[in-house]
This record gives C-alpha cells, sequence and structure tokens, in this order.
C-alpha cells in the first residue's frame, strides 16, 4: 500500500474528527501479512458525557452487517451446493411469499435486483418476529419486476438472513458466530452487552444508544436481521477481510465464489453492484469493492493487492443530521483509489 496516500487519507480522517466534522473515528489499513496502520480519534461518546474513542472500541456497523454477518454465511452454503444463485424464495423460506416473489433468487436478494422497497417500519406489520418478516414478503409490494432495476434495499438481506437461518438450522447470529470464531474475530457480535465499550450512536428516549442496534428495523428484529444488528472493531474487520482477500480462507468460502463476490454482476443495468459488494473502481486486473453503513461505516478492498482499508466513525451522535462522513470518504477515496 502506498503510504503516502495512506499517511495523507488517514489525516484527511483526523482533522475532521479534530475540526468537530464526527466525534470519533477508528481507521484501520493491512493486507494478506496483517495489519498495517491501526488509529483511533476523537469521542466514542460526546454527551451526556465525553468518554475517548479507543483502538479497540466497538461500532455498530449498520449496513456493513450485510457482508460480515449474511453474505459470510451465504458463502458456505453456495461453496456446498446447498444453495445456488438460482435458488427462490419460495424453494429457500418456509412461509409463503406473495406471488410476485415467488421467483426472486438469491442472485436478486445479493445483487439488489429482487424490486423490494427499501424498506419500511416492521413494528406496524406484526406483533413477533416470524410475523413481521413474513408480513414483509406479503404486504410490501414490488416497486420493479425482478431483475428489471438495481434498488437497494434492506429486505433482500432480511430475506437472505432468513434463509441462513433455515439451511444452518440454527440462528442468524449463532451461524454467523461460529465463522467468526474460525476467524479469531473474538470482539465481532449481535446484541452486544454493557460490559462491552461501545460508540454511542443517537440519541432515543432520552439517552445515546450504546450496545443496542441503531437501525430501527433490526431494533425491532430483535437485534438480530440479515441487513443491521452487527457490532465490530476495526480489527476484527480487518481479520475478515484478510480471510475474503486473495490469499485468505478459499477453504471456508471458495475461491470461486469470492471472485464472483466482487464481480460487477449488474454492468448490463448500468450499476456496479458485485454479489453484495459494490464495485467502487474498475482496475485492470481486479477492482476496488466495499461497502457503507448508515453510522458511519466503511470497508474498501484492493482485490488485485489484497489490501483494505476500514473506517469506523459514530456520525450519528447525537443526532443523524450530520452529514460529513459523505464527502469525508469520497476524499479518502479519491486520495487512496485514484481513477485509472
Amino acid at each position: 500500500m502506498d503510504q503516502s496516500r495512506l499517511d495523507r487519507a488517514f489525516d484527511v480522517l483526523r482533522r475532521a474528527v479534530e475540526d468537530g466534522r464526527v466525534p470519533g473515528m477508528a481507521a484501520a489499513a493491512g493486507g494478506r501479512d496483517g495489519l498495517f496502520r491501526l488509529e483511533a480519534w476523537g469521542l466514542a461518546q460526546e454527551v451526556p458525557k465525553k468518554e475517548p474513542m479507543t483502538k479497540d472500541t466497538t461500532f455498530d456497523i449498520a449496513s456493513l452487517s450485510k457482508l460480515v454477518g449474511t453474505w459470510m454465511c451465504v458463502l458456505p452454503l453456495l461453496k456446498s451446493g446447498r444453495l445456488t444463485l438460482e435458488t427462490t424464495l419460495s424453494e429457500a423460506l418456509d412461509f409463503p411469499v406473495r406471488p410476485e416473489y415467488r421467483d426472486v433468487t438469491v442472485w436478486n436478494l445479493l445483487t439488489h435486483t429482487a424490486g423490494f422497497m427499501p424498506g419500511m417500519h416492521v413494528e406496524e406489520l406484526g406483533d413477533t418476529r416470524r410475523a413481521r418478516i413474513q408480513a414483509l414478503l406479503t404486504v410490501t409490494r414490488p416497486q420493479y419486476p425482478r431483475g428489471e432495476k438495481v434498488l437497494y434495499s434492506d429486505i433482500s438481506f432480511i430475506c437472505l438472513g432468513e434463509i441462513v437461518a433455515r439451511y444452518y438450522g440454527k440462528s442468524l447470529d449463532r451461524a454467523a458466530r461460529g465463522l467468526w470464531d474460525e476467524l479469531g474475530m473474538t470482539h465481532t457480535l449481535y446484541n452486544p452487552g454493557p460490559e462491552v465499550y461501545c460508540a454511542a450512536t443517537e440519541i432515543k428516549d432520552g439517552a445515546p444508544r450504546r450496545g443496542q442496534v441503531h437501525d430501527e428495523v433490526a431494533h425491532a428484529l430483535g437485534g438480530v436481521a440479515g441487513h443491521a444488528g452487527v457490532f465490530s472493531t476495526a480489527e476484527d474487520l480487518g481479520l475478515f477481510c484478510r480471510a475474503i482477500l486473495p490469499g485468505g480462507r478459499a477453504d471456508l468460502f471458495g475461491e470461486k465464489w469470492l471472485r464472483e463476490s466482487f464481480t460487477n454482476q449488474t454492468a448490463r443495468l448500468g450499476e456496479n453492484r458485485c454479489l453484495g459488494w459494490i464495485e467502487y473502481r474498475r482496475k485492470k486486473e481486479g477492482g476496488v469493492v466495499g461497502h457503507t453503513g448508515f453510522t458511519g461505516t466503511s470497508i474498501w478492498m484492493d482485490t488485485e493487492k489484497s489490501e483494505y482499508v476500514i473506517i469506523l466513525s459514530n456520525r450519528v451522535h447525537p443526532t443523524r443530521e450530520r452529514y460529513a462522513m459523505g464527502p469525508l470518504r469520497q476524499e479518502a477515496m479519491d486520495i487512496l483509489y485514484p481513477e485509472e
């Protein structure tokens, strides 16, 4: 990794914290040989009491959960052949779906081409977790026909989380726990207890959330959902990246399926969605792929060089009306991975 570019990118992030645009951050960079750099700046909590950000602070990683929790569990199923990209919702789930969704495939779910609406308040749909998830597939109406358009939807990964639970014979959090333990990700979990030092998120009911998922839908589903709910540290996410990049744990995930996951699947639709991932930069020998999370989190990976950069922030503390992370991420991306 170009050290001068990394220095400049980390300086951009540090100054943003010092200028008060973001309460705090932890950032890591590494590659197949391990961690290159790990830093933390600012505050894990601003109000009601200032508490410092540390290198091992645990973050609500929001939509990075789609990858670190759900996608990670889907790949072994694809590798084993128990699940295929053509498997449909009507085959994979054990409850009814409306006719328009019956032929939605695993590929559609992973590429956000199922036609689902982006999301909705599931507490209005039922009194139990199962009833709420089932209602997403029977009450909501498709926004587009399957495969016609990319429309990012949390519902797609909620479905994948339930598919994981059915095929593993255990809940999503328990399935993910087995893989995290295999990779040494001991600080990654759903529903952390009060003993875990977490970065604060938005103030709700008069107090900042710490250790409770920020996403309203995941919260209504008990903190364990396919689209959100995972908490992790910068160092643990580095272990995750090392496991899935070339030279990593192909024995767990399958070299073919890792390569396929990092390949743009939706170019014909004018989009850059891979299997779960987003292709940010197209390079000759492999793209720069990644994902972001609403709370202010992101992962970027150079799939040619087997290098990664992780940026974790609590930009939604004490309110979600803080918008610095979008421009900051873009600035850091342009420094680290300039257009070729």
